[in-house]
């Protein structure tokens, strides 16, 4: 019956006689589940297990003379080159390598090839691994075990319950050619020691009564018909890649990759941006706060500012400094012994200006520079005037000082 995807569970795809596959779905319990039929494995969903059917694969018994499990691949890659079966660019992904028994010293093991020729309609990103159609099937003892895939008879001979070979047959109906081809399959194992004397012919799926017969008749076996059971999940998983799939998978892997960094980069674009929107927001919190601050101020700072103003309108009184009488003894104190004289000495609104004679403008300006650096007088921003020369070669200077107390900008 067929069922909805949970995808929480696995799910494998197997082909069956023509140009259908098959998905079935295992739960926790790994008992399969058939889920639906699909005219193309496109059409599955999620990542899954894909059987592979018999027609991609070549099988490759052989009994090695060593027992050490760690040299077994080494040895069965270079009895592969040797027959043809595996180019020596072949990447580890072409091979899988099982091992099915070791006795005195020796060992039966089994090398499983992909076709150099991979059908399209099998590459795609979310097929997680590879299983041989035979592995995903429970089959039973020392027999030769027949089903169709693909428009194709399949055939795998088993020692015990393992696989030791599994293929095509050329001819697409159990004919006699059929029968005589898998009579040649099983003198050849069996003269080989790979495989123990079979003890009959399994069919699974729809075969004829004279087909049955047909094989029963040139093999001597005697032949029973099932129906084709439902697949397992081989307990030794297969490493079979084609480098198809491993140039999408890789594919995928780079555009993932790039996807990520630009969501990344997309990610602290946004986390900028936001930063910097908060920081303004931010920044105009705190410039509110500084102006409502300012305006709680204006009020103290009205009232200083008008208690300065009126401190500058009484300074000129209450300072003794700016007394007349103060700032005359000031410069009365700077005047040489002789060359120079004053002839006024003004106040007025504070402003002072003095009036005198030199006898040379160096000694006018020599004057007013020394009023200048006196400390006392230096609340004064004093200035003079290029003195006048006289007829008699004495100069006239005017030196004015305005006072710099209580100034408000």
């Amino acid at each position: 019956m067929a069922g909805k995807i949970d995808k929480s569970h696995t799910h494998l795809l197997r082909a069956v006689d023509g140009d259908e596959w098959e998905l079935w779905d295992f739960s926790e319990n790994r008992r399969a589940n058939f889920v639906r039929r699909l005219s193309t494995p496109s059409e599955a969903p999620g990542e899954m297990v894909v059987s592979l059917p018999a027609e991609y694969t070549i099988t490759f018994p052989t009994w090695l003379a060593t027992s050490d499990r760690a040299v077994i691949p080494e040895i069965l890659q270079l009895q592969l080159e040797k027959r043809g079966l595996l180019n020596k660019n072949s990447g580890a992904s072409a091979v899988d390598y099982r091992i099915i028994e070791t006795r005195d010293n020796q060992t039966l093991a089994i090398a499983t090839i992909l076709q150099p020729e991979f059908p399209e309609e099998l590459v795609f990103e979310r097929v997680k691994r590879f299983e041989p159609s035979a592995y995903t099937f429970a089959l039973p003892q020392n027999r030769l075990i027949i089903w169709r895939e693909k428009g194709r008879l399949a055939v795998a001979a088993t020692r015990g319950t393992a696989p030791i070979t599994v293929q095509v047959l050329g001819d697409c109906e159990l004919s006699a050619t059929a029968a005589l081809e898998l009579k040649c399959i099983a003198f050849q194992l069996e003269a080989q020691g790979l495989c123990e004397r079979f003890v009959g012919v399994t069919l699974w799926g729809e075969f004829s009564v004279e087909e049955s017969e047909c094989v029963e008749r040139h093999l001597g076996l005697k032949v029973t018909r099932d129906a084709v059971p439902p697949p397992n999940l081989p307990q030794v998983r297969s490493k079979l890649l084609p480098p198809e799939v491993c140039a999408l998978r890789e594919s995928g892997r780079r555009r993932r990759q790039f996807r990520s960094g630009m969501a990344l980069l997309a990610a602290a674009y946004v986390l900028g941006v936001t930063g910097l929107i908060g920081y303004i927001l931010w920044q105009r919190h705190v410039a509110d706060e500084l102006r409502l601050h300012i305006l709680k101020q204006v009020p103290t700072v009205t009232a200083i500012q008008g208690t300065a103003e009126r401190w500058r309108r009484v300074e000129l009184a209450v300072n003794p400094k700016v007394y007349p009488v103060e700032v005359l003894y000031q410069v009365a104190g700077l005047l040489p012994h002789d060359g120079l004289r004053l002839t006024a000495v003004e106040i007025q609104n504070g402003k002072v200006v003095i009036r005198g004679e030199a006898s040379t403008s160096p000694a006018a300006f020599k004057f007013a520079e020394d009023i200048k650096a006196k400390p006392d007088l230096q609340m004064f921003a004093w200035q003079m005037a290029s003195p006048i020369l006289r007829p008699d070669g004495r100069a006239e200077f005017t030196i004015e000082g305005v006072p710099k107390i209580a100034q408000i900008n």
